[in-house]
């Protein structure tokens, strides 16, 4: 079953832009403060000419599986090398996702509750959305998007009055080193888009660069709009502080006298995200072993599962923060950027003669 470039973006934009809320924006503004919009701003510009290549990338591609057409034009080894890099890079945003989100339950809603039942809850539903295939996640997102978008319209108008944005100035004033180190993160934060690659021979049409440059033109409004209101909200030291800023904003909302606690909203806009973020993970690596194996790709998506489940073991979140801010996140772009390169390379290399596209 092939899908529309429209049904896809439902999916990446559940898939990026509403996790990405929970997952680098608390990073990006412990960074770079009341600058993070500039970030964001530079980081857009940056992301029309990597989006570029991705684009020649897909193009080039067209309906043909990754790994047969990097096998087509430069060998086997060098299809698995880069397919192995694709992914370990899935694991780990899966994994990275799953961690955030069961940190942000236990943290504000369930403190008593066990971890584990809340991971295993959550989990089932991830693998309920994987059992159906991509169609699932496609149609789910569908569903869900619409709601999503609501909803985060109604928080940034009812905050509204909780705003001050004379809080996003002045710029620059603490030198160009928060810039470089926000910008990278928020680039770190879009290699995302590369997992477009891996879904590409599930479009009925390509891509066209009309509606690809529209995409990440949607996925960057989905990051500055949040950090605007963050920081116009809290004050640029605040919101620079808070863990999860998307609880807390939701948290500024009353209905009436009586009704004074609507943050339970927010782990809907969450729970979205994350679920499509995993369910999507989850669906791409066990696609990818069952190249290889369908039987081994059955068996290996409960093993995928267990691996996210031991996540919730890690005990200070305190170092994870740490290392994701310091090591993970100023780097990620440069691999993605990396691939982005060697791919579009292989894209111009002939065809090998006597190997069938799929």
């Amino acid at each position: 079953m092939k899908f529309s470039p429209l049904q896809l973006s439902f999916v990446m934009i559940l898939f990026i832009g509403i996790s990405d809320q929970i997952i680098f924006l608390p990073y990006l503004q412990n960074i770079a403060k009341r600058d993070s919009w500039i970030c964001i701003l530079i980081a857009y510009v940056v992301l029309i000419f990597w989006g570029i290549i991705i684009y020649l990338i897909l193009k080039k591609m067209g309906s043909q599986k990754p790994f047969y057409w990097i096998k087509g034009r430069a060998g086997a080894a060098v299809a698995g090398i880069v397919l192995s890099l694709l992914f370990v890079y899935i694991l780990f945003i899966g994994m990275a996702s799953f961690y955030q989100l069961i940190q942000s339950i236990k943290i504000f809603f369930l403190p008593i509750t066990p971890t584990s039942i809340v991971a295993l809850s959550f989990l089932l539903v991830c693998l309920g959305a994987t059992r159906g295939g991509f169609k699932t996640i496609v149609y789910l997102s569908g569903i869900i998007l619409p709601l999503v978008l609501i909803l985060a319209i109604v928080v940034s108008i009812a905050t509204m009055k909780n705003k001050e944005y004379s809080f996003l100035f002045p710029v620059f004033i603490h030198g160009y080193k928060p810039i470089i180190k926000g910008t990278a993160i928020v680039l770190g934060g879009k290699v995302d888009l590369l997992i477009l690659l891996l879904l590409q021979y599930q479009l009925k049409k390509s891509y066209s660069i009309v509606h690809f440059l529209g995409l990440i033109t949607i996925l960057i409004g989905l990051v500055i709009v949040p950090v605007m209101d963050y920081t116009a909200s809290f004050g640029p030291n605040v919101a620079g502080n808070l863990r999860f800023p998307a609880f807390e904003q939701w948290r500024l909302i009353t209905l009436g006298s009586y009704i004074t606690r609507l943050d339970f909203l927010a782990v809907f806009l969450i729970l979205s995200g994350t679920t499509i973020k995993v369910s999507l993970c989850l669906f791409l690596l066990t696609d990818l072993i069952k190249r290889n194996s369908v039987q081994i790709a059955k068996y290996m998506k409960f093993v995928f599962s267990l691996v996210f489940f031991l996540t919730i073991f890690i005990n200070s979140d305190l170092w994870v923060q740490y290392i994701v801010e310091k090591y993970i996140y100023p780097y990620l772009f440069i691999y993605g950027l990396i691939i982005s390169i060697l791919l579009l390379i292989i894209s111009y290399l002939p065809a090998r003669k006597g190997i069938q596209p799929l």
